[in-house]
């Protein structure tokens, strides 16, 4: 699963988290800079640009192959809690237990192979199919190790409209083996009052966590 807000090199646990950070900060954040502080956005400012989570850069072109045995799928009786941001304006359901990293209006939830991701900018109109398209896949096709598109299909919400783009991209090296591990990635995009919302949920290629991930989607908030 850039969005879909990925440089997460610090207090992860385990290497495995430190590779996936890296590669889900590539795909999570917007184009553009994510604020530091409270995101307050008006007609007149730029629209954002880019992604947030950790993926090797687009130079590495081979596709890693899935995990025979992948770092697995969430369990079923997997625990949520309510993280809310006062400075991203927003409140979302995220994994308990899982090590959390906050960037200003952005947070990321890692835990091994596996990095959800949210990241807030400021941008001029709500995301399209075609602006999706025009510009979010060619930014990820650049900075994606072995990015492969799945899908892009506009979709609804609780929080209102959105578009899902769907890809696979590989994993950034890690630094004591050169291990890179192909991930599936799922990024969700909202808009609404100037602000655009990337959730970007990562995995590893071959996990089924298809209910994990509309479940984690559909818990989103403007607040």
């Amino acid at each position: 699963m850039n969005t879909a807000v990925f440089t997460r090199r610090s207090a992860v646990a385990g290497g495995a988290s430190l590779v996936l950070a890296g590669a889900i900060a590539a795909f999570a954040r917007p184009a553009g800079s994510l604020a530091a502080a409270a995101v307050t956005c008006g007609a007149a400012t730029p629209a954002a640009a880019g992604s947030p989570i950790a993926v090797a850069t687009a130079v590495q072109v081979q596709a890693q192959p899935a995990e025979q045995n992948p770092a697995g799928d969430i369990p079923d009786n997997q625990a949520f809690v309510r993280y809310a941001s006062a400075a991203g304006g927003y409140s979302i359901e995220m994994p308990e237990g899982w090590a959390r990293k906050e960037n200003g209006s952005g947070v990321s939830f890692t835990d091994k192979l596996h990095e959800f991701s949210v990241a807030i900018a400021c941008a001029t109109a709500a995301p399209t199919v075609e602006s999706a398209t025009a510009t979010d896949i060619p930014d990820l096709a650049k900075s994606a190790g072995a990015f492969a598109l799945g899908s892009v299909t506009a979709i609804s919400l609780p929080a209102g409209p959105a578009v899902k783009i769907t890809y696979q991209a590989n994993s950034q090296p890690d630094d004591v083996t050169g291990k890179q591990h192909r991930l599936e990635l799922d990024r969700y995009e909202l808009f609404k009052d100037g602000r655009l919302a990337i959730i970007t949920l990562a995995a590893p290629a071959g996990s089924d966590n298809v209910d994990v991930s509309n479940q984690v989607a559909s818990s989103f908030q403007w607040t």
